[in-house]
């Protein structure tokens, strides 16, 4: 395989398989010769690259068996939750400067009612490097403290920085109940009645978040088109509102909650298990200031035809709903959800489809905006043409704004491996005289 396919099968997975590489609680066979080759797809670049500080998770994940038992090695005790409720009033830690003073990863904590969900929230700065090498998150298999833990940690995803638009939350459904299985609990309507709204309080600032769609993917595309639902960036606000009608379109249940382009997201992702490979979603939008932070769940119920992935009709049967675009389905009155008071034409289809094309013709001058202000050694630069060469043409291909800034920022994260000579590019100027 060459070394452009084997970067385009490893990024184009990374941006389309939607999330966790693998769930504790499901085994994984053993990669083939061939899938274990593109980890080190950028190590052919590069011997310096070889150098990340950390190890490479084991591609084989624990059984379902596996999955209960206790972590190879805990140094320390498992961070202390503190009170989570307080006068009947759901409330998590929003102090930080302890647990960065222990790990200067944290960057939130996540609580969501009626759940053990109650976790600190991690991000590794070296998942965007990874992520190019097609190996796990550092928080995937480990615990706060870094050691080796079955269950691992509530991360960001490295395409979300915090106070995204989009901010991006991942964790493994355990068996026992644990991290992120309470996620699996929402395509219930009677449960999603007694926690419509969670709490996600970030270093930035502390909020709620109202549940506004629950949905299931694949992460196979023998099982259909993939939806690709971790996006963080958007092009413009009619890009954001469009993928808020791909969520709604999706979700199990119908929430009783609006949303417009001025609202921010967070998602919480995890495996689940009605077919191979699924994962389960709850996207909610933070709560407005001024804004109750009630949801009248009498008003919720559940979606007569969400759209599912292809192999939930080949299985159960029945007709997929009609899928358009944020502005037909508004002007056909088909959307009660979008409170905002912008009117939106076919003009904003059609100026989306440009801006998608701007920021593929950017592309290149980003990645040499990582580089611009330096010089490298002769091997560097080379190595560094040959990465930005490798990029360019998955970068092409890509089909949503969101995709082609997560592909610069994981390049960009392998150029930054190039250390440069300490010396700055000498800029020319020649005389007019």
């Amino acid at each position: 395989m060459t070394i452009r396919k084997k970067i385009l099968a490893v990024t184009m997975a990374v941006l389309s398989a939607a999330a966790l590489h693998g769930c504790a609680q499901q085994p994984e066979a053993e990669e083939s010769s061939e899938e274990s080759s593109e980890v080190s797809v950028v190590s052919e670049v590069s011997e310096e690259s070889s150098k990340e500080p950390s190890k490479q998770e084991s591609s084989q994940k624990p059984s379902k068996q596996e999955s209960s038992q206790k972590p190879k090695t805990e140094s320390k005790a498992p961070v202390d939750t503190g009170p989570r409720f307080v006068d009947s009033t759901w409330s998590v830690r929003s102090n930080f400067s302890d647990l960065q003073a222990q790990n200067s990863d944290t960057v939130g904590w996540v609580a969501v009612p009626s759940t053990p969900i109650d976790y600190v929230v991690l991000q590794s700065k070296g998942d965007a490097l990874r992520s190019a090498y097609g190996e796990d998150p550092y928080y995937l298999c480990r615990d706060f403290y870094g050691n080796d833990y079955f269950s691992g940690s509530i991360f960001l995803d490295f395409r979300s920085d915090v106070g995204a638009k989009n901010m991006m939350l991942h964790g493994h459904s355990m068996a026992n109940g644990t991290m992120f299985a309470g996620v699996l609990n929402f395509d219930n309507l009677d449960f999603y009645k007694t926690a419509p709204v969670i709490t996600f309080n970030t270093t930035q600032e502390a909020a709620k978040w109202k549940i506004i769609s629950v949905i299931k993917v694949n992460t196979y595309e023998s099982q259909g088109p993939l939806f690709v639902y971790l996006r963080s960036t958007f092009g413009n606000d009619y890009d954001f509102l469009n993928f808020v009608y791909q969520l709604r379109l999706r979700s199990v249940i119908d929430c009783p909650v609006d949303v417009n382009e001025s609202d921010q997201l967070v998602t919480l992702s995890t495996c689940a298990y009605d077919f191979d490979g699924f994962r389960q979603v709850i996207i909610a939008r933070k709560v407005r200031p001024g804004e109750d932070s009630k949801v009248d769940v009498s008003k919720a119920k559940y979606n007569a035809n969400p759209l599912y992935p292809d192999v939930w009709y080949n299985y159960y049967g029945g007709t997929k709903p009609t899928v358009t675009s944020f502005q037909d389905a508004l002007n056909k009155k088909q959307i009660k959800w979008y409170d905002g008071t912008r009117k939106w034409s076919k003009k904003d289809d059609d100026n989306l489809a440009k801006l998608l094309q701007t920021y593929k013709d950017n592309a290149e001058r980003r990645m040499r905006n990582e580089i611009k202000d330096n010089e490298y050694s002769s091997d560097s630069q080379a190595a560094i043409e040959q990465v930005i060469a490798l990029y360019m043409p998955v970068i092409r291909e890509t089909t949503y704004i969101a995709g082609i800034n997560d592909l610069i920022r994981q390049g960009n994260a392998v150029i930054a491996q190039y250390q440069p000579t300490g010396k700055k590019k000498q800029t020319s100027t020649q005389s007019s005289g």
